[in-house]
């Protein structure tokens, strides 16, 4: 028997009711003195190693240690490491605050120790409330340690924590963290105290931070299990249930499942919600000299069984321990084991590739839908093995449904079923079976698959949606992709996608009648079959994907805002993050996790030498606790994500080398990043105007209430004001001097519009910086690594070096100088075209820059010239002028419709006229001053307004319909769904008057 399966005695314990939180004066409840202790958590559970050694030891992390596996692992030097020899728990140091606790004294990592399995948790924190205020500070901890003596069940190690709420050191918090040996898990217990004079309504609990994507959290309830009412903070009532325990599984290797079970209390009280859950004791009304306490059982399980080669068990193995550990602290039943086999046309279901079996198990509901599941009661979910055999427990005397789903949807009619108190096998479960769809892409004729270094994508769309079906998803989460061959946030298969490094795929898809694209980034031609699959077909396809010759030499091609498994809300795996780069085409990679300097280079470090791209580290600085009073907001703010690079990465720090970015102005935040780079920085403000999430603003002109039409000048505004602060150290930067600024992050035209109005109106007040263009893509699927990127140039040529040819290497690049084109806006956006654009005046040819040229409006002529691979449409080119559209030129449809599947390059007549022709005048005719200047090209923009008065455009209902096989964007959005193919330029700022200086046109009256 292995030591995991020891622990599982946990099963056949016996056990008694603990201790309901209440007014007690045993451990910390009566006050901290500074030397009380916790008593043990869950003092009924007693596993036994059943003879085998059992490890136990307790460890302050030392310089040279070695981090526990995994996407989410953080360990720095300090933490506190328990471990025996199912689990590792490292709880973080005082002085290491992680995410949305202010100090340390958070679970940082939790990870079954099984060979093979990693941390898959971003932190559990404790906290009394909802408010800032309410988390608890802790301030020092003490090692504790029992070696049993004659009875070795009863040996632990543990670290107890001090401290107290974040807003009230009167209101003392003291945490115990304890290990035994062969637990699956850590018993933790904390006591609060109100030395405070008045009552306090207080709400102990764990916050979860799931983060949104990386882990799917579950709770058994009617209506509930994966589903989970909305949480909105001002109506948190709606949202609050009790549940049993809760738990949540990985939507990506390594697959590990948590659960956390209250020991003191036979239920717990809280929200569930995919980004964070709060679960904890019943709010209770605090009198002064008062105190309550929380226990529960954390636990850690690996998917497979333990075993790293076979198939993940889904959210099963969690639940399954979570109902013996209530068996034995809540005396109920043992849970009951049911067992069968997953089947289609009589023979077992390999689920090996992606979302091709799950089971749900449910209580059903009364009355004459069972199935609703608005009223059901979802208790566990497995993944069936790869012989097709699953096993799950389940709580005893219960009548059940199981429902089998296939790539998001009911694939099969849902069993009934009922159980005592004895294992069951229920047999086969049958459901409809997958087709299997082989494929290789080639990038030349001839070439052999498998080839180590042909990267690549493969996309599968419907060809007809069959009306009135269910759309996919995963039991209600993440809908929107159709087919589902895996998780959406999860690794290959993803969503609609996959991806290869050898040229070769294998997938199960559900039948039916598709198009199938392979792509290769939107600098080579694209491939297309049309095909339909019956269950049980198997079919193979070939596809030939060729690079184009787009890019001038010299340019490279860059996304500055990636993430990947250490971003808190991103799952997809490191190996296949760095596969994505290559097979969308991207040179420069800056890696921008969230709260994390990553640099990828264990899977850089699989690439064959001939095939590197560059990844600069980097980090996205994410406040998430709300702090910032802005007038007239009943809720404090955060203050907007914003991206730095490049960074020096050390895994042996707290987020592996960058500062807490929490409760901090923008200025404050470039100040204390500073000393961390490793060349000049780049500082970047992050999609000013994106919506807030949980109330934790991820824009941070949104956030202050920003309206473009208002000047940034004292006094005009509290944004103004905000904006031109320097809230740091005295000579430190303002809130607003980032270097560069996104204009067109992801795919959405909306976002882009607004944000394009934002800089349009920086520029016209002379607030002047680069624009940029990127993905923040989190997944293989949500969105496209590389829709859109930047395409940086040099200077060519430099006033001080006229004869030096300046080119950027993919393989070699100079990150000094890159990163001093970017800042200086040596760049195109773009989601497609290759946009090239100069101004010709006495024989110079100034592409765009943030530098102000002199030119002569009477001589000064603008030379267009754009190209893009045949699937990639091309309609008009757009010169603005301070903001204005002052030129558009349609690009005519060609005499010949264009292959879209074709190799050729497709290049747009090249189009050359003065400046003067595109240069505004005044009401009463003169020349204007001095301008600045940009070009778009790419699809015909429909008509916009600013439908709710923010200062914003607004695209008009239907202006984002999906588009028809006919339409020219269609095999275009199959790629890049959402996204409009438009490239444009950095500005050009231009001093007409000759005076050697340029000012701003400033806003428009």
């Amino acid at each position: 028997m292995t030591i995991r399966g020891a622990a599982k005695l946990l099963a056949i314990l016996s056990a008694t009711a603990a201790s309901v939180a209440g007014c007690h004066r045993d451990g910390c409840v009566g006050g901290d003195d500074g030397t009380c202790i916790p008593p043990t958590a869950c003092a009924a559970l007693r596993a036994s190693c059943n003879g085998l050694p059992g490890k136990l030891a307790v460890s302050r992390l030392a310089d040279d240690f070695v981090r526990t596996g995994g996407p989410k692992a953080g360990a720095a030097p300090d933490d506190i490491l328990l471990e025996n020899d199912l689990v590792r728990v490292v709880i973080n140091a005082p002085s290491h605050p992680s995410g949305l606790a202010p100090t340390g004294g958070a679970i940082l990592d939790l990870a079954p120790t099984d060979t093979g399995f990693g941390d898959q948790i971003n932190s559990i924190y404790q906290a009394a409330g909802l408010l800032p205020r309410d988390a608890v500070h802790y301030e020092s901890y003490q090692e504790l340690e029992e070696h049993g003596g004659q009875d070795p069940a009863s040996a632990f190690v543990a670290v107890v924590f001090r401290g107290h709420l974040e807003a009230d050191a009167r209101v003392t918090v003291v945490t115990r963290y304890e290990l035994r040996a062969c637990e699956p898990g850590v018993r933790v217990r904390t006591d609060l105290y109100n030395g405070a004079p008045d009552p306090n309504t207080l709400y102990l609990a764990d916050g979860l931070f799931w983060g949104d994507n990386s882990m799917l959290p579950f709770v058994p309830g009617v209506g509930l299990g994966f589903r989970a009412p909305k949480l909105d903070l001002r109506e948190i009532s709606s949202a609050w249930r009790e549940w049993p325990f809760v738990a949540a599984r990985s939507q990506a290797p390594p697959d590990v499942s948590y659960a956390v079970v209250p020991c003191d209390e036979p239920n717990s009280a809280g929200f569930n919600d995919p980004t964070l859950t709060g679960a904890g004791v019943p709010l209770v009304t605090t009198l002064p000299g008062d105190g309550i306490h929380y226990e529960r059982f954390i636990l850690a399980e690996p998917g497979g069984g333990g075993d790293p080669g076979d198939n993940p068990l889904g959210l099963a193995p969690a639940v399954t321990e979570a109902l013996r550990v209530r068996a034995a602290v809540h005396g109920e039943p043992q849970p009951v084991t049911v067992s069968g086999r997953v089947v289609a046309g009589g023979t077992p279901v390999d689920a090996r590739a992606g979302r091709a079996a799950s089971l749900l198990f449910y209580e059903p509901a009364f009355g004459p839908d069972p199935d609703d599941p608005a009223r059901t009661t979802p208790w566990s979910e497995v993944v069936p093995k790869t012989d097709g055999s699953f096993s799950v427990g389940l709580p005893a005397d219960r009548s059940y449904r199981v429902q089998p789903y296939a790539f998001g949807r009911p694939a099969g009619p849902a069993a009934s079923f009922a159980v005592k108190r004895e294992d069951v096998d229920i047999g086969d479960v049958s459901l409809t079976a997958s087709a299997r769809l082989r494929a290789s892409v080639t990038t030349a004729p001839g070439q052999q698959v498998p080839d180590p270094v042909t990267y690549a994508e493969l996309v599968i769309v419907p060809v007809e949606r069959a009306a009135g079906t269910q759309a996919p998803s995963v039991y209600g989460l993440f809908p929107g992709c159709d087919p589902m061959l895996g998780p959406p946030d999860g690794g290959t298969p993803a969503c609609n996608r996959a991806l290869t490094k050898d040229g070769s795929f294998n997938l199960l898809i559900p039948a039916g009648h598709y198009y199938v694209y392979a792509t290769r980034g939107p600098f080579s031609t694209l491939d297309r079959v049309e095909i339909s699959l019956a269950p049980g077909d198997d079919r193979f396809l070939p596809f030939l994907v060729q690079s184009l010759p787009l890019l001038p030499p010299g340019v490279v091609s860059g996304d500055f805002h990636v993430h990947g498994a250490a971003s808190y809300d991103s799952a997809i795996p490191d190996h296949e993050r760095v596969v994505s780069f290559q097979a969308a085409g991207v040179d420069v990679i800056v890696a921008t996790d969230h709260d994390a300097v990553t640099n990828y280079a264990d899977a850089l470090a699989m690439l064959s030498p001939n095939d590197r791209i560059t990844v600069i580290p980097g980090v996205e600085a994410t406040p998430n606790i709300p702090w910032f009073v802005v007038p007239g907001e009943d809720l404090p703010k955060t203050l907007g994500h914003f991206n730095f690079w490049p960074l020096v990465f050390d895994d042996t720090l707290p987020r592996n080398g960058v500062p807490w970015d929490e409760l901090l102005e923008p200025g404050q935040l470039m100040d204390a990043i500073a000393p961390f780079f490793s060349h000049v920085g780049v500082r970047q403000l992050n999609h000013p105007f994106a919506e807030s999430k949980l109330e934790r603003d991820q824009g941070f002109l949104r956030a202050i209430g920003y309206d473009p039409r208002t000047p940034i000048a004292p006094g005009a505004s509290f944004a103004a004001d905000v904006l031109l602060r320097t809230p740091g150290m005295p000579m430190g930067r303002r809130n607003l001097d980032w270097d560069v600024q996104e204009i067109m992050p992801g795919a959405s035209p909306a976002n882009w519009l607004r944000y394009r109005a934002l800089w349009f109106s920086l520029l016209s007040q002379g607030i002047v910086r680069a624009g940029t263009a990127n993905s923040d893509t989190h997944s293989l699927a949500v969105e496209q690594v590389g829709y859109p990127r930047n395409l940086v140039f040099c200077e060519v040529p430099r006033p001080h070096m006229p004869n030096e040819i300046c080119m950027h290497s993919r393989a070699n690049l100079d990150v000094e100088k890159f990163g001093d084109d970017v800042r200086r806006g040596h760049m195109v956006g773009t989601n497609g075209p290759v946009l090239d654009v100069t101004i010709d005046d006495g024989g110079q040819k100034i592409g765009p820059a943030l530098d102000p040229i002199q030119v002569s409006r009477s001589t000064a002529q603008i030379s267009i010239n754009v190209q893009v691979a045949p699937w990639i449409p091309v309609q008009e080119i757009r010169v603005i002028v301070n903001g204005e559209v002052t030129s558009t030129i349609t690009v005519p449809p060609p005499d010949t419709p264009i292959d879209h599947f074709g190799n050729q390059v497709i290049k747009v007549p090249p189009r050359s006229f003065s400046l003067e022709s595109v240069l505004p005048r005044t009401t009463d005719g003169r020349p204007v001053g001095d301008v600045w200047l940009v070009v778009e090209a790419g699809i015909a923009l429909p008509s916009v307004t600013d439908i709710d008065g923010d200062g914003l455009p607004d695209l008009a209902d239907g202006a984002l319909r999906e588009p028809g096989p006919s339409d020219p964007v269609f095999d275009y959005q199959a790629i890049a769904p959402g996204s409009w193919p438009i490239a444009f330029t950095n500005p050009f700022l231009l001093d007409l008057d000759g005076d050697g200086h340029w000012q701003a046109p400033g806003l428009p009256p």
